[in-house]
This record gives structure tokens, sequence and C-alpha cells, in this order.
């Protein structure tokens, strides 16, 4: 039975895409009395949201830590409205990050950002000013909510924006210096090479360096915990929610096409070439697909050309995930969110690319994901999309040789930092950025969309397209930063502008 709550206005909807946005898009319009369905090419929810199973190990390949997973914020409410966080069990870890260098010194990101603060200035005196400067402006943010809940200008009253003054002006002067600046130039006014190596190491360099500023005083907070089980009982949380309010959802049904009539988006074509009708439609599914594809490239705005076609953005780059299940429980190592930077055993080249790190996270903190006893630990490569994917439709044979090259350069990095790792490894697994286009669709194997730079920082990518009335567009490719609170947060968005159109008193409530 439905629970929708509000005025039904008998409307119908289809989302494409039931990743977190998707998910998320048929929450809200189930909540506001939307008769939604959503229609998903993959086997089942979550999309980049995602994780799978070899040998009894689960790889786990999205969540790090959950922005907003402190109760009481406004971003806690929206993870609460879609049902994401219930029955989760959410800790929070005393270390963020490692970077070891070659030098023998290792840089310790804590969550405490007095301890951070404290043991950077010890590894580097020169730098102590810059260093309390930085996190002087993170402890500023402390306690911060992150405005998750305010509506698109579009949706507000004449005087909405006033009352959101209050709210926003413990942003504005973070926002001034550090959001100018990108990661690579806070980096670079590092006197010590190590301190400058750590941190670009440690997030995309073009990104402005408020995210990083928020993302420490959240930590700090304990409101960017991990939640137990990882990524995959996430998004089934959310798929849950979805149909107990009425929803439904078609996996294996890849959208094809956009039909449109007379200016209006009216329904979609399936790969089977059957025909969906609905008075509204929302793609949560890849940007570019979903533009230049579903759409034959007939509503491009300036904004969406300037994105895809001018490039004035740069992306979240391509990514090789390696997974590798070693039969010991590391009980005797530092539990850390993000893992460690280390020196490989030998530098190896794929795809034009060289690598002589690897970013490691061993997920001793979690024992769902590896039997008992045993462990999970994950690395991240950046990769050369265009690479992998011409290989693998090339030559699968040499496409999988190159997969194990890198699976062993790997095993043979941890058994130099933890001598005998070789001989308990029981299980490899290694995804390309062809895997990832081919489950998701990602324009350019891009895991995350569309990097947070300072030039965006306050910019929007529109939610609609030029001359095309009765659609719209939500997820990570109209919110710069990605991440899971792009779901929700555009989602939520939509909606109450769907609502405004159509008269109705937008609504939520929480699982």
């Amino acid at each position: 039975m439905s629970k929708t709550v509000g005025r039904a206005p008998g409307k119908s909807m289809i989302v494409i895409g039931a990743g977190i946005a998707g998910l998320s898009a048929g929450c809200y319009a189930q909540m506001n009395g939307y008769r939604s369905r959503i229609y998903e090419m993959h086997t089942r929810p979550g999309g980049l949201c995602t994780a799978w199973q070899r040998k009894g190990y689960t790889i786990d390949y999205c969540i790090h830590w959950l922005t907003g997973s402190k109760p009481g914020g406004s971003m806690y409410r929206l993870w609460e409205e879609i049902g994401l966080v219930q029955g989760v069990e959410l800790v929070d870890l005393d270390e963020f990050y490692r970077y070891e260098g070659e030098d023998g010194r290792t840089v310790v990101v804590y969550r405490d950002l007095d301890r951070t603060e404290r043991h950077l200035c010890e590894l580097s005196p020169a730098d102590a000013p810059l260093l309390r400067e930085f996190f002087g402006a993170a402890r500023k943010m402390v306690g911060k909510d992150m405005m998750a809940d305010v509506p698109l200008r579009e949706a507000m009253g004449p005087l909405a924006g006033l009352s959101l003054l209050p709210r926003m002006l413990p942003y504005l002067r973070p926002m001034r210096k550090w959001g100018r600046l990108t990661l690579d130039e806070v980096a670079g006014r590092f006197h010590d090479p190590l301190l400058a190596e750590a941190f670009r190491a440690m997030w995309p360099l073009q990104s402005s360096a408020f995210f990083m500023v928020v993302t420490f005083a959240m930590l700090h907070e304990g409101s960017a915990g991990y939640p137990i089980g990882g990524s995959l009982p996430l998004a089934k949380n959310v798929e849950r929610r979805y149909l107990e309010l009425g929803g439904e959802v078609d996996y294996g049904a890849r959208v094809d096409e956009i039909l449109v009539e007379g200016g209006r988006a009216v329904g979609v074509r399936l790969a089977d070439r059957s025909e969906e009708r609905a008075d509204v439609v929302v793609s949560a599914a890849d940007g570019h697909a979903t533009i230049y594809g579903m759409l034959g490239g007939r509503y491009v705005g300036e904004v969406h050309r300037d994105l895809y076609e001018r490039g004035v953005l740069p992306l979240f780059t391509s990514i090789i995930f390696i997974g590798v299940g070693v039969d010991r429980d590391f009980s005797d190592q530092p539990q850390i969110v993000t893992g460690i930077n280390l020196l490989l055993a030998e530098a190896f080249e794929f795809g034009g690319r060289a690598y002589d790190r690897v970013q490691v996270r061993i997920q001793n903190f979690d024992a769902t994901l590896a039997p008992q006893g045993k462990t999970v630990i994950t690395c991240m490569l950046e990769a050369d999309e265009p690479y992998w994917n011409h290989l693998r439709a090339d030559d699968r044979e040499r496409y999988e040789v190159e997969k194990q090259g890198v699976a062993y350069a790997v095993v043979a990095t941890l058994d130099r930092r933890y001598p005998g790792l070789a001989a308990q490894v029981e299980m490899t697994d290694v995804s390309t950025p062809a895997t990832l286009v081919r489950y998701t669709g990602n324009w350019q194997g891009s895991f995350e969309g569309w990097l947070p730079t300072p030039e965006w920082l306050v910019k929007t990518v529109p939610r609609t397209l030029p001359g095309l009335d009765g659609f719209w567009m939500v997820g990570q490719w109209v919110a710069p930063g990605g991440g899971l609170p792009s779901g929700p947060m555009s989602a939520r968005q939509v909606q109450q502008l769907i609502c405004k159109r159509d008269g109705v008193k937008f609504r939520t409530s929480v699982a």
C-alpha cells in the first residue's frame, strides 16, 4: 500500500536509473503523491553505490565515509527521509589518512583536528603558520549545518533567501579564503616536500580547498562516520524505502530514448522497443548519455555545452579498483578511513600512465566484509578510460593479462609492506574503467562526475534543458563534487520544483 504524504496530484513520473539519486527521486515523488516507476538497466539498485562478492569476500566499490552521519543535522534528515541510515551502525574511526614518504616519515591525518595540527607542526615547524590557519578554518566550521535541505532559488518564495542568511554567515569567511584556492595551490605553499606530496595525494588537485576544510570539520564533530556493511546495504535500504512508499522498479530495463512530443517529455522507449508514458520524466542516469544519447543532443543549453563539449570543468578521473582477500585479520594495524598511500614495490606503466604509488585501504574495521579472521584490502589507481575500453573491445585476452599484472604489482607492494602477505592472498579482483562504463554508463569512466573547482563553488548545473518541458535531471552530473549527498539533495530540490509547478505543497517524511 502506498504511504504517500500530502496532496496527490494524480500525476505519473518515470525515473531513469536506480542509483541513489534515482531511488531518492522516486522516494520524494511518492511522498508527494506522484505515481512513479524507475527503469534501471542493471539487475540491482545502487548504481555506483555498490559492492560484489568474490570467494566469500565483499569488495565495496563506494563508501569511505558518510557525509552528515551525525543525527540532528539537515543532511542526516535527508538520509532519514530516503531510509538510507535505517538500522545502520555508524562508526567514527580515529584516523582519516596516512602517507608514507620515501624518507621514512609518515604523515597522519587524524579525525581530531587538534591532534592532526600538532602532528603536522612537529613534522614541519616551518609550515606551522599555514597549518594553524588551515585547521583553524576547519575548527570554525565544526558544528555548522550543511544546509542540505535548502531548495533551489527557483523554488523559493521572494523572501526565503533572507531567512537563510543566518545559516549562511558561518560559511562566508572560510569560502572567501579557501574556496578560491585549489588543493594544489595550498600544497604548493608548504615548505616541506613531504607535506606537499601528502596533501596532493589526498584529494583531486583541481578541487577547491574549501571542500577539504569542510570534510575535516565533519570528521572532527563525528559527522563523517563509516556505515558497517558498506555500500550495498545502503542502496538496498533506499530501495526498500521507495517500495514501501508505493514505488515500482523495473530492473534489466535500459532506456534508449526519451520520448518528446510538442516540446514536452512524455515517456521513454526501452531497449526492447516498448514505450512507457508519464506526465513527468526525471533522469538520474549519466548526464552525457541523457542529453546526447536519449535526447539526441536536441536540447543542449550553454552550460551543458560548456561542460560536455568545451570541457570548462574537469572530471573526477577514471579508476582501476583492486580488491584483495587476505587470510589475516590485521588487528595489529590502525583503522583508517581512506587508507595508506604507499610506494609500489616496483613502478609500472599501463595505458600511458606511470604508477609509483597506490592508495591501500585495509578494511579491518568491518568484519562483515570478509570471513572470520580474514580481511579485504582495496586499492585505487587513476586510469585512462579510452585505453581500457578499447583494450577490452579489441583484445580480451590481453585485457585480462593486464588486469592480472595490476593485481600482481599491488600484491607485491602489500607483501613488501606486510611481509608474508602474498602467501596469504586468497582472492584478487580488478575493476577497470571499462567495467564502470559497462555497468553504469558513466561518461569517460568518471566515478564521481564533475570536480568541485573554485570557479564552480557557488555555481549550479541546470536541472532542466532549454525547450523541453516536463523533464528534470538529478544526481552527480548536476552537482559538482558528486558523492552520495548529491543524490537526495538534487532529487529533493527537483521535487520541490515539480511541486511548485503543479501547485502542490512539498512534503517529506522519515522512514
